[in-house]
């Protein structure tokens, strides 16, 4: 997790993931990932996932208490076990 005001940084391993909602907005679909893990003080931490027509994933984005995390963000090695593991579940 990226501490937005740049005081931690640390590398998470996520576990137990699960998709818990998925809702279509616009021409995207939106999945709502709930995980575990050694991550920071978050409160109800999940991902939205947001994938676009072709299937692809165009965004990941770190949310607590069902809003965008105001100040953590994934790194891109917590974003690629996400993807890895989305992928293999939708597949």
């Amino acid at each position: 997790m990226i501490d937005l005001t740049f005081e931690n940084y640390s590398e998470c391993t996520l576990t137990n993931l699960q998709i818990i909602d998925s809702f279509p907005m616009q021409q995207w679909m939106h999945y709502v990932v709930t995980f575990e893990g050694n991550i920071p003080e978050l409160q109800e931490p999940e991902a939205l996932v947001i994938v676009g027509e072709s299937g692809c994933i165009l965004q990941i984005i770190l949310r607590e208490e069902g809003c965008d995390s105001p100040m953590f963000q994934f790194t891109e090695n917590e974003k690629a076990q996400i993807t890895k593991w989305f992928e293999q579940v939708k597949n």
